[in-house]
């Protein structure tokens, strides 16, 4: 069951996302209609380890066979993804392949789960600044992973025009 937690003020959800690097781009998505990009994940369920979320959802989405490597960031979201008071913890983790050797395709890509639209690329880091991500915090903390070297915990808000929806309900 999906840790998600609904009230009259608002939304509260726990989301895990997996950052994986090769080539110097990393793998994002959005859904076919959207243009705002976010980090493959899901989110966690009760009496799940965030860790093994996170391998879950790369099984379940795209087949891939990935390990945990670290923790990189706690992100509490406010106004997440642009949606007035949805509140989002985000666990990001570094992940890489166990062992298998992984693709590139140069062009936009659907995973497993071909019913839920959602579309798959991978993105030279140097271009993020030019994307819409969420959370927004990524844009510069992304191309700086290879840095990171202790868990950093942060507050991001986003603005409400900018959402997915681009309105703030």
């Amino acid at each position: 069951m999906p840790i998600t937690l609904k009230s009259q003020n608002g939304e509260f959800l726990l989301r895990v996302a997996g950052v994986l690097i090769k080539e110097n781009k990393v793998l994002l998505h959005r859904t076919k209609k959207g243009t705002a990009w976010v980090l493959p994940g899901g989110r966690g369920e009760m009496n799940e380890e965030t860790g093994k979320t996170v391998i879950r959802e790369f099984a379940e989405e795209l087949g891939l066979d990935v390990q945990v490597a670290r923790l990189l960031w706690l992100i509490e979201s406010f106004n997440a993804y642009g949606e007035k008071n949805l509140h989002e913890h985000g666990m990001y983790y570094l992940v890489e392949s166990r062992g298998e050797e992984i693709t590139i395709p140069g062009e936009e890509f659907i995973g497993l789960e071909e019913e839920t639209g959602i579309v798959y690329k991978w993105i030279e880091l140097q271009e993020l600044r030019n994307l819409t991500i969420y959370p927004r915090a990524l844009q510069r903390l992304l191309p700086e992973v290879s840095k990171v070297n202790e868990i950093k915990h942060m507050i991001n808000i986003e603005e409400c025009s900018q959402g997915l929806s681009n309105s703030c309900k």
